[in-house]
């Protein structure tokens, strides 16, 4: 083992201490004390009890002795992880890591570390890719050198490299005989898998290691592009995303969106749970593992979970049978103003409600219609004077401190192209519009999604742009809200330009 390399590494990762040492007493976790140690690091040792072994509590002394022996104090406890397991109907595994790092990052919290320190190794990564391969994942990412404070400095060395570092000065470390139960899937590999493959292909485990590594570079750039896709629309109390910024993705970053949409939900992000995202997109129902129902709604994708809890404020009730909105424009039942505002039919006898008999006075976020939709009616009256005028019906508002801003496309009138809505608001407000908020029928273009982000102004919109949107169609990450009133914007840009057609057959 080259002790300054690792300090040099060490020093990258983690520059500064205390460090908290997750140690189990096996020789990679031992190794990974020695070299922490010798590197002249300050650090504390972090040992869980699974109590899944009668010979666990050897194990604890043993970690005991030697955080002892090196100086470091010593953080442990026991937590009977298989009774946790059965408790939740949870796979074994799982659960234990889960419970570790809750541990781990619990002592990292009480003295004060910026890092946990874990003993993955080489060969973990090799086993880890093949892993996620078998298992269809469809990401074989790997384990990350760092993930958050959770730190992996030993991924360039094998065990072998280890075993033979404590070997060279002396040191013992203590074997987990489930290391040896092949009913494991990792066992499976490490005991039987691996060694046919190194026979024909010695460098096996480097190459799949060399693989994660560069996975891990191509990963991050993906990532920020399929985060980028998933817009939530915030008006609902259950997990919805904007559905035509996946849909118009690229296949790779789409699939990748939903692999995360998958792990948010804590389900293994299987190729055959993609595949039934995208038919949900596509607008057919599908259900998933736990039942949450996923299931697109107008311009939303829903991930409505089997038994939705919507919060009821001191004085609203559940919806009931004959319920209806009075509203200025007349008399509507409260189940098609529900659907109007694009709410599945799954929320709709949940969606909280305050009533005068049948007689509904509020709808909970919707009516009476939020600042946003008001805002939103008064782009839609300026998309309509641009219809008028035979323009691109795009009308927008921009709200400042103190004054409310309107316009709409004059691209024809003005004979200039870049007299866009929100281009004509910018040129108006000048250095005030930074802060400020914009509400605009359409997606901004590419154009004016640069121009709204320098001047640092917060964006609303109502329909997508299909053709030119900064997100749907270019997958720029942006600083907005989309889906209000998204069909009165989109029926105004449908009817324009089949007005359009019109003409020209008529011509």
């Amino acid at each position: 083992m080259d002790v300054p390399a690792f300090r040099e590494r060490l020093l990258r990762l983690a520059p500064k201490d205390p460090l908290v040492l997750a140690v189990s007493g096996g020789g990679d976790s031992v190794a990974l004390a020695l070299l922490v140690k010798e590197a002249g690091r300050q650090a504390v040792v972090a040992h869980l009890d699974h109590g899944l072994r009668p010979e666990s509590p050897l194990d604890q002394a043993f970690v005991r002795a030697l955080a002892e022996r090196l100086g470091f104090p010593f953080f442990t406890e026991r937590v009977e992880v298989a009774r946790i397991a059965q408790a939740r109907g949870e796979n074994l595994e799982a659960v234990a890591r889960e419970v570790r790092y809750a541990f781990l990052h619990r002592v990292a919290r009480e003295v004060g570390a910026r890092a946990i320190l874990t003993a993955h190794t080489l060969d973990d990564q090799a086993e880890t890719v093949l892993l996620q391969l078998l298992q269809g994942t469809a990401r074989a990412t790997g384990i990350r050198e760092r993930e958050g404070i959770v730190v992996r400095p030993l991924l360039a060395h094998t065990r072998e490299e280890l075993r033979a570092y404590l070997r060279a000065r002396g040191e013992a470390w203590r074997e987990d005989p489930t290391n040896q139960d092949p009913a494991l899937d990792r066992n499976f590999l490490r005991l039987f898998v691996f060694p046919l493959l190194e026979e024909r292909f010695p460098a096996a485990k480097r190459a799949l290691a060399r693989f994660a590594e560069a996975r891990a570079e191509e990963e991050g750039v993906l990532e920020r592009q399929a985060e980028a896709r998933l817009l939530p629309d915030p008006r609902f109390f259950v997990p919805a995303f904007r559905a035509a910024p996946l849909l118009e993705a690229p296949l790779a970053v789409r699939r990748r969106a939903l692999r995360r949409l998958l792990e948010k939900l804590g389900l293994r992000p299987e190729a055959r749970l993609v595949l039934l995202l995208e038919e949900a997109l596509r607008g057919r129902p599908q259900t998933l593992p736990g039942g949450v129902l996923a299931r697109r709604k107008g311009g939303t994708l829903f991930l409505l979970p089997p038994r939705p809890r919507l919060p009821l404020p001191p004085g609203f009730r559940r919806p009931a049978p004959g319920d209806y909105l009075e509203r200025p424009s007349g008399r509507k039942r409260l189940v098609d103003f529900l659907a109007e505002k694009g709410v599945p039919r799954e929320l709709k006898p949940l969606w909280p409600v305050r009533a005068e008999g049948s007689r509904v006075v509020e709808v909970l976020g919707l009516y009476p219609p939020p600042p946003e939709e008001a805002h939103m009616a008064e782009a839609l009256a300026e998309a309509a004077s641009a219809f008028r005028e035979g323009e691109v019906p795009v009308g927008a508002v921009l709200v400042l401190p103190g004054r409310v801003l309107r316009a709409h496309n004059r691209v024809e009138g003005l004979r200039d192209p870049t007299a866009h809505a929100e281009m004509l608001l910018l040129r108006e407000a000048g250095p005030e519009a930074r802060g400020g908020r914009l509400y605009v029928t359409l997606e901004p273009c590419l154009m004016c999604h640069h121009a709204l982000a320098q001047a640092g102004v917060e964006v609303v919109y109502g329909a997508e742009n299909l053709k030119e949107g900064a997100l749907t169609r270019f997958g720029l990450p942006t600083r907005a809200r989309g889906g209000v009133r998204e069909r009165e914007c989109a029926k105004l840009l449908r009817d324009f330009f089949a007005r359009l057609r019109e003409g020209c057959r008529s011509g």
